[in-house]
């Protein structure tokens, strides 16, 4: 008799170990969440990739750069809206990133005395975000963007260039837009 109790036990215990997406699977369930490493914070994040979400992100970029290239894009920081060229040059950078608007944006963010790799980082998640993003692109900007910030000096925190702003505001609201939609 003891022997099936510790069977049973055993039987359930496992079974409540069995990971989620596992059991998910198992039960035919299609909206998976999908994790992505994050270069900045151990263990992963977890990013949810639904129709619904995309769908999100995609109403939300065309709302960032109108309001980017009008002059009506709003820092978090601030609270003052971005001047329309520097709006511009965040969309371009996010957009088609000519190597000119690269080299403004690289400067700016020099600035804030980050170790070169973790700006590059940034650097190379931005392009295409806001025109053509691919899976995880989004979560990886963020951590890059994260990883600035952590790596920044308080001049640089204190006072931060436009760029830096605008960057923040549309990576801001696009996520914000991701989050605001049910996750599986």
């Amino acid at each position: 008799m003891s022997r099936l109790r510790v069977t049973a036990v055993c039987a359930f215990v496992m079974a409540s170990m069995v990971p989620s997406v596992l059991t998910a699977q198992l039960n035919g369930n299609t909206t998976l969440p999908i994790f992505f490493p994050s270069p900045f914070m151990p263990g992963t994040v977890p990013v949810a990739v639904t129709p619904t979400v995309a769908a999100a992100i995609f109403r939300e970029q065309k709302s960032v750069q109108a309001a980017a290239t009008s002059g009506t894009l709003t820092s978090p920081i601030t609270g003052v809206a971005i001047p329309a060229a520097i709006g511009q040059v965040v969309v371009l950078m996010m957009t088609q990133a000519t190597e000119e608007v690269r080299k403004q944006v690289e400067t700016a963010l020099m600035q804030s005395g980050a170790n070169p790799r973790v700006i590059n980082q940034l650097m190379t998640n931005m392009p295409s975000l806001l025109s053509n993003p691919v899976p995880g692109q989004l979560q990886n900007c963020l951590s890059a963007f994260n990883g600035v910030i952590n790596n920044a000096n308080a001049a640089f925190l204190a006072n931060p260039p436009a760029e830096f702003l605008g960057i923040h505001a549309v990576l801001l609201q696009i996520s914000n837009a991701a989050n605001s939609v049910p996750h599986p």
